[in-house]
């Protein structure tokens, strides 16, 4: 990468950090071109070569963890195995990008992007699990959104809350898919002799 491209990029990370402490700060009240300006040591020219307004700033935030969730869930395979590298890399994703996911996704997950991403890993995991695509009308789509959903619930706040690694949070959902979720949660909790096959 040239000095140049990489200079521009630290420029627009620092636009858009600025901008997001002030959109955390300030609880989600209108933020200022001048507000972002002076949080981020720059010129309010050079505010305008990145974006058009503060607006286009969250739209690229949003757009750009989107895209990232794509690449993730891009990753080869079948099967467990396939499981545990989305897994990894679902786990760099957030690691690497909390600040903005936190609040997106689990914080205010009734907005519009965290049910984007929402529906993202759901549909993922349906097709991981070799589920029967149901019309959308059907009982059976409404029965295996809801436990997707659940799953996908479990996922995120195990992500967030580091109760379970992500490795055991994606194998707990991983076993419930293959033996229902009783077995899974005992196996989990280490008190039965299913718990082999977490390790």
């Amino acid at each position: 990468m040239s000095e140049y491209i990489a200079a521009r990029s630290r420029t627009r990370a620092k636009i858009e950090r600025a901008f997001w402490d002030l959109y955390l700060e300030k609880k989600f009240r209108r933020v200022t071109v001048q507000e972002i300006v002076q949080r981020a040591g720059i010129h309010r020219s050079t505010f305008y070569i990145y974006y058009q307004s503060v607006e286009d700033i969250f739209s690229a935030i949003k757009e750009r963890q989107l895209s990232l969730l794509e690449e993730v869930l891009a990753t080869e395979g079948k099967g467990e195995a396939r499981f545990v590298g989305l897994l990894n890399a679902l786990r760099d994703v957030y690691e690497e990008n909390r600040i903005y996911l936190k609040p997106l996704v689990i914080d205010y997950h009734s907005s519009m992007f965290s049910r984007a991403y929402r529906q993202m890993l759901k549909d993922a995991l349906k097709k991981d699990g070799n589920f029967p695509a149901y019309p959308e009308d059907s009982r059976e789509y409404l029965i295996l959104d809801n436990v997707m959903s659940g799953y996908i619930e479990m996922l995120l706040q195990l992500l967030d809350s580091g109760a379970l690694s992500m490795e055991e949070a994606f194998r707990l959902a991983y076993y419930t898919m293959e033996h229902g979720t009783k077995p899974a949660l005992l196996s989990q909790l280490g008190i039965s002799e299913l718990s082999d096959q977490l390790r």
